[in-house]
């Protein structure tokens, strides 16, 4: 198992590289540089954001009119500023993504011509769906690791930056987050680690259904000519058979591990209250401290949280490397197998 992540981490990456070392790699890498420049701005906002929340309602507090003005105006410029930015970094996002989808698309589809996948080869195994491998599957390749790397990054800044306002406010609530978040994420993959494979056989499913759609719509003349209606019917009925069955279990799944998240993340909201609210009765900390505890709290807590909140979606994405790393292997094989001069 740990083999196959780090073959799967390996062929992430390298498509990462390739794509960076490419024709479009310089427009990327600039594209890259802005986001990492908005995702700081980004979290400068929500720091300066905590202070603002804080002081205002520390403002109401003290029934403090012209403090209460002040940072209501603040806070207005603050929400602009991080509209403005979180809006060009998403859009941002979205081209940097489109640019890889499009750059790997042809790429893909240029192998699949070249090496002649489209058709049988003695003594091959074929590769089911190549199709759905070209299409969605490269979609979300592209779209998925974009975001998950993002987030890291993001992430990672966000630990830094709430680390010493949380820290501040009380150590103690500080390494309540961090150990809780590594109980919380250790859990999860516990809970969830059988989504990996259902994933991964539901894209098969789905994309076996569609392909005995496609060939009675083709053979639709020759099946009413020759009455195979009853054969038909048996083979749709046996793909959606397996397909509901094995989405069943993805339920059943996704069931379990929402009740462990779901109560996880109610709990964010309470216990930097449980923790602050005592400090402000003891006249120690100030009334909006305890808002902003809350919101420090919830912040870090979701960045050193990945695994617990992304966790359906890395189960889906790992499928999707996995079938990927299915195609790149049957392309490497047959480049093998076929003479040169069938080579491109």
């Amino acid at each position: 198992m740990i083999s196959i992540r780090l073959q799967a981490f390996r062929r992430v990456a390298g498509a990462i590289g390739n794509f960076l070392k490419s024709p479009v790699g310089g427009k990327a890498r600039l594209l890259l540089a802005l986001l990492l420049l908005l995702m700081i701005g980004i979290n400068g906002m929500n720091v300066a954001n905590s202070y603002v929340g804080r002081y205002f309602m520390s403002a109401i507090e003290s029934r403090d009119s012209e403090g209460f003005t002040r940072f209501a105006w603040l806070y207005v410029a603050v929400f602009a500023g991080s509209t403005l930015t979180g809006v060009m970094f998403r859009f941002i996002e979205e081209r940097l993504g489109l640019l890889w989808r499009d750059w790997l698309t042809r790429r893909v589809t240029g192998i699949y011509l070249d090496r002649q996948l489209y058709l049988p080869f003695p003594g091959e195994d074929a590769v089911s769906n190549p199709d759905q491998r070209m299409t969605e599957d490269v979609k979300q390749l592209t779209t998925t690791t974009l975001s998950f790397v993002l987030m890291m990054l993001n992430g990672t800044l966000t630990v830094l930056s709430f680390s010493g306002v949380l820290w501040t406010i009380s150590p103690k609530l500080f390494m309540i987050a961090v150990f809780y978040a590594l109980g919380g994420s250790a859990l999860t993959i516990w809970l969830g680690r059988p989504l990996i494979q259902l994933n991964y056989r539901q894209s098969d499913f789905e994309a076996d259904f569609r392909s005995e759609l496609i060939r009675t719509r083709e053979d639709g003349t020759e099946i009413a000519a020759t009455g195979r209606e009853p054969q038909v019917r048996e083979r749709l009925t046996t793909c959606i058979d397996s397909l509901v069955s094995n989405l069943r279990h993805i339920i059943s799944v996704n069931r379990n591990l929402s009740f462990f998240t779901t109560g996880y993340n109610y709990l964010i909201q309470l216990i930097p209250v449980l923790i602050v609210a005592p400090l402000f009765i003891q006249r120690q900390v100030e009334f909006g401290v305890i808002g902003q505890s809350a919101m420090a709290f919830a912040t870090l807590l979701g960045s050193f949280s990945l695994v617990i909140t992304q966790f359906q979606a890395i189960s889906s994405y790992a499928s999707v490397v996995a079938r990927l790393g299915e195609f790149v292997r049957h392309a490497e094989n047959r480049e093998r197998a076929v003479p040169p001069e069938g080579a491109s």
